[in-house]
């Protein structure tokens, strides 16, 4: 007693049994892939059942709603808390931190002309330029 087993694709048409010696069902690179090649008429048919086919699966994810939302961001605010890192910020702690970005960039570019004077060294003449 030989039991049929049939692989059908999604409109439900049948692809190929697995008792059929004209056909053959193997596995593809990885063993990601389910390629089966079905001859008829003297043609071979090749169907590849792979990631694609099941990109249907790996997009399905809960849609977004308020209250998950809401979830998020306090287990995130706390998470930074624990770790011992501000969230909300004062107006006070943005101004001192643009500030003081401010004067270090300020900075740099101060002693690199300070240090372009001691040496000499004009950037934005070519270097064949003699003067």
């Amino acid at each position: 007693m030989s039991e049929e087993i049939s692989y059908v694709d999604e409109d439900g048409k049948q692809l190929v049994a697995t008792n059929d010696t004209a056909n053959s069902i193997e596995l593809g690179s990885g063993g990601s892939e389910l390629v089966i090649s079905t001859k008829l008429d003297g043609r071979i048919r090749v169907k590849n059942l792979g990631s694609r086919e099941f990109m249907r699966y790996y997009r399905q994810r809960p849609r977004p709603s308020p209250s998950r939302n809401i979830a998020l961001a306090i287990s995130l605010a706390s998470r930074y808390r624990s770790m011992g890192l501000a969230t909300v910020q004062s107006k006070q702690q943005m101004m001192r931190m643009k500030v003081l970005k401010e004067m270090n960039r300020s900075g740099v570019d101060a002693m690199r002309s300070k240090i372009g004077m001691k040496s000499n060294v004009i950037r934005n003449l070519p270097k064949n330029v003699e003067h």
